[in-house]
Parts: structure tokens; sequence; C-alpha cells
């Protein structure tokens, strides 16, 4: 039985005929931003103060949480991730810029970074517990808050690895 909600997005419906049920939940998301986005166009809200935001510049997060999730890349998975890259490569968020410097994905991060390096940063923080600091990290567009991403993505990955060690050993 279904929700009573005003709109259920969900590609795996089986009333779904986007054809889109291998997006990762971050391409879902995106997809419904950009949908939301067009209506909000067509019904003029945004204006001069209200400007209109560059969905563009979500993409680097949109392809780290693709590879993260282990999506197919095929369709709009490949396309978000390619311009993801690209997005990555120009190092204009914050907050992935720093996680790339300590997590060694210089300056041209592939998705090997992503789902290796990057993303294991990522879920550490949610794995110990501490969630809010991953997302804090990834939207930053701060100077002093990526300052405090790099040592931090490390201490926690390090803590992620010893109880993963004891869990084995």
């Amino acid at each position: 039985m279904l929700p009573a909600v005003d709109a259920l997005v969900n590609p795996n419906r089986l009333d779904d005929l986007s054809g889109l049920n291998y997006l990762a939940a971050a391409g879902v998301v995106f997809m419904t931003v950009v949908a939301v986005s067009r209506e909000l166009r067509r019904r003029s809200f945004w204006n001069e103060p209200r400007r209109e935001p560059d969905l563009l510049d979500l993409l680097d997060l949109v392809a780290l949480g693709t590879v993260a999730d282990v999506a197919p890349l095929k369709g709009l998975n490949r396309a978000f991730v390619s311009k993801g890259l690209l997005a990555m490569r120009r190092r204009e968020g914050v907050g992935l810029t720093a996680l790339m410097d300590c997590g060694a994905a210089d300056r041209s991060p592939a998705p090997f970074h992503l789902g290796f390096l990057l993303g294991p940063r990522i879920n550490a923080g949610g794995r110990i517990g501490r969630l809010t600091w991953a997302s804090g990290c990834c939207w930053s567009r701060t100077q002093t808050r990526q300052a405090a991403c790099r040592p931090s993505s490390d201490r926690l990955n390090r803590e992620r690895q010893d109880d993963r060690a004891a869990d084995v050993g």
C-alpha cells in the first residue's frame, strides 16, 4: 500500500515508465530537483532577488553518490559521473576539494577515487555515529570548513578501518 502523499518519486515502481530504475539515489534526487526547478521557472518563481540556482554545480555530489552507491555506469549515471568529474577537476566545491586533497584524489579524480577514496571517507562519519560531519564537508563552500574537513576525514576513516579490523579479527 502506498502512503497518502501528493507526490511519490520512485523509478522502481511497477507503474513507472521513465526507464530510470538504474539511477542511484543521488541521481533520482537530482532529477527531482531539476523537475522542481523547471516548474518554478514556468511559474516565474525565479527573479532578481531569488536567482535560479545553477544545478550543474551539484553534479560533483551526484557523481560521488552514483559511484559510491555502485550504480551501473550507463545512461544518465554515466553522464552524471562524466560531468561530475569535470566539475570536481575545477575544484570549486570547497568541501569535496578538501576531501580529494587528503584522499589522494588530486587534480584529476576518476571513478576509482570516488568509489574507493572519497566515498569511504564520507561513509566513515555515518558508520561511527557522526553522520552530519560528512554532509557538512560535502556541502561546504567555505575555506574554514575545508580546513576542518581535511584532518577529520583521515581520522574518521582510520577509526572506521580500525573498527572493521576489530570485527574481522
